[in-house]
Parts: C-alpha cells; sequence; structure tokens
C-alpha cells in the first residue's frame, strides 16, 4: 500500500533543510520503503510520520500509479452562491427586465461606445482615403441612439430577414414597420460603419485585440463583480464564426462554424452563466515555454481558486500536473485526460477496451472509482463510473451557453473582426442578464426569446427618439412648430369594434399597474395599450414608473 510522509532533507553544512511529500510504497518485495532521493553528500535524510493537508498533494518527480483505489481529498466549497449584495442593493426593489439589464450595461458602457465612435467617426472623415459619400451627413451620436441602434439589432435576431436593407422595405408581405418608425436606414448604416471601442491613437498595436480590449475588460471584470458561481464549474471552448481576413482565426473541422475566432470560457456548469473568458490570439512565447491548455486552465480559473469549486475540464486541457496544482490551490477537478500525456501510466497506452469496460488507476490521491446505476427507460440497467456521470453533468455549462447563442445571434455579417467579436459579447452579457433575471424572480421563470424581446421593446421606449430629417419630407427646421410631432407623438383612438362588441373596452394599464380595475374605450395608437384620456394616457408617456 501507498502512505503520505513528509520528507525533511537537512544539509549539515549550512543546517538547510526542505520539506517535500513523497509516496512510501511498502508492498515491494524487499518489504522495506523505497523513495527515490538524489543524494548529495553532506546530507541526512529525515522521515517525519505527521502530514500537512496542505502539503498533501506535493508535485513529485515520482508518479506511482496503482489499480487499488486511493481515498482523494475532497476541498469544501466555501462560497454562497448568486448575485452578490452590493448588486441586490444597487438594484433595490425593482426587478424589470430592463433593470437588470443595466446591471451589467451600465452608463459606462454607453459612454466608452459613443465617445470611441464619435473619435473614429471624425478620424475617417477627416481622411480622404477611407472618406465616402455616406459621411457627409454624418452627426456625433449620443448614448440614447447607441441604445436604439442596439435595440434594432436585437429585433433583428429575432426577425431573420436575409438583407439588412430588407428590414426598411415598405413591401406589405415583408414589411416590418418599427424600423422606418425608429430609424432611417442611413443613419444605421453610418453607426455601423464607425462603431468602435477603442482610441486607435492610444491602444497597444502589439496586441491583436487592441481594437476591442477596452469591451473584453468591461465585460470580464463586470460578470465577476455582481455574481457568485455554484460549485460545479466548466472550462471550454467556443468558436465564433467568422470568416474574414483576421490572423488569428482558426480553423476547426469538428464545430459547426468550422472557421472563426477561438474563445476559452469559464461558466457556471448549471445555468452557463460566464464568469470568465479569453480570447485565444495566436501562440506567444508563454505558450511555447509552458503547456498552452495548462497555462489557459490557470489563467482562467485564477479569479475561483482557494474556495472549494469542482472544475470539470476536458482532455485538451488535463493532465496530472494541472491537476495537483489545482488541487494544491484548493479546488477540486474532474475531467477526461489524453493517455499521452506526461506522467500518465504508460501500460494505458497499450489498453484497448471493449464497450462496457474500464480500467482504473490511482496516484497520490488521485480518482476513486464508484459505479452508479443510469436506467433511462431501458430494460436492463446501465453502469457507469460515478465520475464519468459527473462529468458528463458538470461539461454541460458551456454548451447550454453556446446553444441558446446559436439559436438567437444578435451578430450579423461584418467585414471587422473585433466588430464580429463585440456582437458575440453583447450576446454573452445578454445571456449572462437573463440568467440574472431569472435567480432573481425565482418562480417567474421567463423564456430567453421573450426576455429578448422585452429588453429590445423596453430600450426603444424608455429612450428618447432623436428627430431624423427623412428623405422626401421636410426637414422639422422647415415645419411649423405645430407640425413637429406628426412623425414621431402618440396619439389616442377608439378601440377597434369587433363582431361581438361594437364599442370594447379593455383595462387601463396605468390603472391596473395600481391594482385599480377600470375599463377605458380608449388606445394609443402607436403604443396599442388602453389608456383613459387624458389623464393616463398623458402619465403612461411622460412619467418613467407611471
Amino acid at each position: 500500500m501507498c502512505s503520505k510522509r513528509k520528507i525533511r532533507i537537512e544539509d549539515s553544512d549550512n543546517n538547510a533543510t526542505n520539506d517535500f511529500t513523497t509516496c512510501l510504497d511498502s508492498s515491494s518485495d524487499s518489504g522495506s520503503d523505497i523513495v527515490r532521493i538524489v543524494r548529495k553528500i553532506g546530507k541526512r535524510l529525515v522521515i517525519d510520520e505527521e502530514t500537512d493537508d496542505e502539503d498533501y498533494y506535493q508535485q513529485s518527480k515520482l508518479w506511482i500509479w496503482k489499480q487499488t483505489d486511493d481515498e482523494p481529498k475532497i476541498w469544501k466549497y466555501m462560497e454562497i452562491p448568486g448575485i452578490k449584495e452590493a448588486t441586490l442593493d444597487h438594484l433595490g426593489t425593482s426587478k424589470k427586465e430592463i433593470d437588470v439589464f443595466n446591471i451589467i450595461f451600465n452608463s459606462i458602457f454607453w459612454e466608452n461606445i459613443v465617445t470611441e465612435t464619435n473619435r473614429y467617426a471624425e478620424q475617417a472623415i477627416n481622411n480622404e482615403n477611407k472618406r465616402r459619400k455616406i459621411d457627409e451627413t454624418w452627426s456625433p451620436v449620443d448614448c440614447d441612439e447607441v441604445k436604439i441602434y442596439i435595440a434594432l439589432s436585437i429585433i433583428m435576431a429575432e426577425v431573420k430577414k436575409p438583407a439588412i436593407q430588407m428590414y426598411w422595405s415598405k413591401r406589405a408581405v415583408i414589411e416590418t414597420p418599427i424600423f422606418r418608425q425608429t430609424m432611417p436606414y442611413k443613419r444605421f448604416l453610418q453607426i455601423s460603419r464607425f462603431l468602435h471601442f477603442a482610441n486607435n491613437n492610444t491602444s497597444n498595436k502589439s496586441d491583436k485585440l487592441n481594437k476591442i480590449k477596452p469591451v473584453i475588460d468591461f465585460f470580464n471584470q463586470k460578470f465577476r463583480e455582481i455574481y457568485t458561481m455554484e460549485e460545479d464549474i466548466a472550462i471550454d471552448e467556443s468558436l465564433i464564426k467568422f470568416k474574414g481576413r483576421l490572423s488569428y482565426k482558426q480553423y476547426n473541422p469538428s464545430k459547426r462554424a468550422r472557421f472563426g475566432i477561438k474563445m476559452y470560457k469559464l461558466c457556471e456548469s448549471s445555468t452557463g452563466y460566464c464568469y470568465n473568458f479569453k480570447i485565444y490570439t495566436g501562440s506567444d512565447k508563454i505558450d511555447i515555454a509552458n503547456n498552452a491548455s495548462e497555462t489557459v486552465a490557470k489563467e482562467l480559473a485564477k479569479p475561483i481558486l482557494h474556495k472549494g469549486h469542482t472544475l470539470y475540464l476536458d482532455n485538451w486541457y488535463s493532465s496530472p500536473n494541472l491537476f495537483v496544482t489545482l488541487v494544491n490551490s484548493r479546488t477540486n477537478v474532474i475531467g477526461t485526460v489524453r493517455a499521452n500525456r506526461k506522467n500518465m501510466p504508460k501500460d494505458l497506452l497499450k489498453t484497448k477496451l471493449k464497450k462496457g469496460e474500464y480500467e482504473m488507476r490511482s496516484c497520490n490521491g488521485h480518482t476513486t472509482v464508484a459505479m452508479i446505476e443510469q436506467n433511462k427507460n431501458q430494460r436492463d440497467p446501465i453502469w457507469k463510473p460515478k465520475c464519468v456521470v459527473e462529468y458528463n453533468k458538470g461539461m454541460i455549462g458551456v454548451d447550454r451557453q453556446d446553444q441558446m447563442l446559436a439559436c438567437f445571434p444578435v451578430m450579423r455579417k461584418c467585414m471587422k473582426g473585433y466588430r464580429k467579436i463585440f456582437f458575440y459579447l453583447f450576446d454573452m452579457a445578454l445571456f449572462n442578464s437573463y440568467i440574472l433575471y431569472n435567480k432573481i424572480n425565482i418562480g417567474k421563470r421567463q423564456r430567453y426569446a421573450e426576455y429578448r424581446v422585452e429588453i429590445a421593446e423596453l430600450l426603444l421606449k424608455n429612450t428618447p427618439l432623436p428627430e431624423y430629417n427623412r428623405k422626401g419630407r421636410l426637414s422639422n427646421g422647415d415645419l411649423p412648430q405645430r407640425l413637429h410631432a406628426q412623425h414621431w407623438s402618440h396619439f389616442p383612438k377608439h378601440i377597434d369594434p369587433t363582431p361581438a362588441k361594437l364599442n370594447p373596452a379593455r383595462s387601463c394599464i396605468v390603472c391596473r399597474k395600481h391594482k385599480k380595475r377600470s375599463e377605458t374605450t380608449w388606445e394609443c395608437k402607436k403604443c396599442k395599450v388602453a389608456l383613459h384620456v387624458p389623464t393616463c394616457f398623458e402619465k403612461y408617456h411622460t412619467i418613467g414608473d407611471y
């Protein structure tokens, strides 16, 4: 059997001592303990029977794999999962979708986009080589206009059309009036052309992500400061679909997109909440000097170490050395591993297993195999190692998020890689806000598609629309003051009659909010909600929390 003992090497010359832990094999033929140590002159060996938990999993040069069970050390999860207290205090009593959305997408996020978009537009217009005809009518954007632009982008993900200009079409069979009523097509193209996130003059040109770095840093910090993940978490990779010119574009035939930008994610297993992420930009000196997969895993896991989490990894990241490092950092690890990894048992390379068979090895407290029954409406029960079942459950976090982002992508075809990354990160942050909303509103679970539509609708309702000079109409400057409202204002009208009721009435939305049951025959022509005229009509259109 293998027992853990602390080894202290004392130097007789300078009285120095060095402690480390090794595995003593007392089951050998000679019956004596075997310790492989490179002895040096002037040093003597002292064995201490006491073992410190902190040194229990030391990376030794000696890896002894056995076919017997070895009880691993399981760290206890020490955190309180969920939304952090400071975030809840900031949110207050309001639990609407838009309030949760604003937790992540705060004023700093919008102001950075406005500043850098206007800066880049000025630089491009002043550059004769970059100037285009569409730039002649450019005017600086503000936070409200960027919010409207993003809201329309979310709606585009819900209402699929093959070309952007079709969203502004007047043809009855494909018309979507909200786009023409909200923003002119030309203005949407202008914002898309100049959308920018970093100062080209001050950003680090050697960083391949310099044009999107502020957004990456903002989301990485925001995701961690507002939420504490549950015990089970996973690291995996995703591929952002992109076929344009990019030095760090990847090809992965196993992925649906095949060509794209690789991203590593640390996600919560149960919900898919992304806690930390890293975009791959190609190998660097660090990758060459060290194992690239181990480096990525250590970097992503750094914020969650020493908290008792259980981390799930696939075979690209897993290795005995990495597992020892993580366990020494009070983090439990489960993962698949390639048989040819360094310090793996060599005999497994030649082992060929049939369906239902398994081989077990243990070393230095690694892996205890327990069998559990899996019966999914089948006549005969299926027995699987418990670690395999737990692994399949734990690794689902990143896949769950990828599935949601693939169903409703805000991303569109972009010539610039950094803009493609921005829309993907926005999608990811929007999904995180959806998870927060469901955590806050327990028992009132909302579908993700409904949540997205609600966010887009509330952004348009709560954001004042700019006054655009639209093609084919006189500008507001040429109109009398009394006619300025004809293109953007809201007007009351009688609710349309039905075959069952010639004078129909509906519950007033303002009165209903105050728990008053009162019906009206009037509604807003644009909003399509029932309102008493004039009191409730004015409140609904002028007060945010009516």
